[in-house]
């Protein structure tokens, strides 16, 4: 696989835009996740990003290293582009249970997670939307099959789009941050359910448990 980093202006959207890809020599399909920042000044002549709580993830159909996202991540808080104004919009959430409530103003989204390997699951709360759009990481479980649930280094752990996910950037931010604590303290025990999401794909992906 190849992986590349681009930023560009979006006119349509009025918004900076860093776009990590990935595609394989032997197939035409093509992972892809964007931030995407809007303009403050959209009729100015230079760039001013809005504050962060504005700022969105979206992200294509396809796999990308956990690794190669999180160099991406460093590579885009790098330039300033994203910005904290006063008062700060905060998360709310943790990840404790097996299905968690975050909160970032008034929009609500879930957090699950299950074992099969290990998964956790990033989704936004919209009765009004019935569209299954959701972000993954999934991080396989290093054999025995007894014991406590051992991950995989992070070379093997993948990220992954479903749909046509819309997360905004500080809840996305949140959920790459949590993971690691909350991944070093499973065990095999705690998750072997169906996450709500995946349950409705089972039929079709074969990747529950």
């Amino acid at each position: 696989m190849t992986y590349q980093v681009n930023s560009m202006y979006l006119l349509s959207e009025d918004a900076w835009t860093y776009e990590l890809t990935g595609s394989s020599h032997t197939s035409s399909a093509v992972a892809m996740l964007a931030l995407v920042i809007p303009d403050a000044t959209p009729d100015g002549e230079q760039f001013t990003p809005v504050d962060a709580t504005h700022a969105y993830v979206t992200a294509a159909e396809g796999t990308l290293p956990w690794p190669m996202l999180r160099r991406s991540i460093r590579f885009v808080e790098t330039p300033g582009d994203i910005v904290t104004g006063e008062p700060t919009a905060t998360v709310t959430g943790d990840l404790v249970l097996s299905l968690n409530s975050w909160n970032l103003v008034h929009r609500v989204f879930e957090v699950t997670s299950y074992h099969g390997g290990w998964c956790y699951e990033l989704y936004e709360v919209d009765p009004a939307n019935a569209s299954n759009d959701y972000i993954d990481v999934r991080i396989p479980d290093l054999p025995p099959a007894d014991g406590p649930f051992v991950p995989a280094p992070a070379r093997h752990v993948a990220v992954a789009g479903h749909g046509s996910p819309r997360l905004p950037w500080p809840v996305f931010r949140r959920f790459l941050d949590a993971l690691p604590a909350a991944t070093s303290s499973k065990t095999r025990s705690d998750g072997y359910r169906t996450s709500r999401r995946c349950a409705r794909n089972a039929a079709m992906s074969g990747l529950c448990v």
